[in-house]
């Protein structure tokens, strides 16, 4: 194998958005958290991951999706636009 098809095959299988996704995302695991629109009640980030997104067949697509365990007992799965860190 020539050394431009070694690099674009370490390319095709290192999910490389996936890995910049998660080093983005404002939240780590047990930080204390609310729902951005103010209702509800608090809780703690459980874990952040990221998911296959694509609506259209697409599976390439990767977002992030945060697992919160609400004070209340609850847990939701939601992103991370969608909560901000409690003061």
């Amino acid at each position: 194998m020539t050394e431009e098809a070694n690099q674009i095959e370490s390319s095709e299988t290192t999910p490389e958005s996936s890995v910049d996704a998660i080093e983005v995302c404002p939240f780590q695991a047990e930080d204390r958290v609310k729902r951005k629109d103010g209702e509800g009640c608090f809780g703690i980030v459980h874990e952040v991951r990221s998911e296959v997104t694509a609506t259209s067949g697409d599976s390439s697509e990767r977002g992030l999706l945060v697992i919160v365990n609400w004070d209340n007992g609850t847990t939701s799965y939601l992103t991370p636009a969608s909560l901000e860190k409690a003061s």
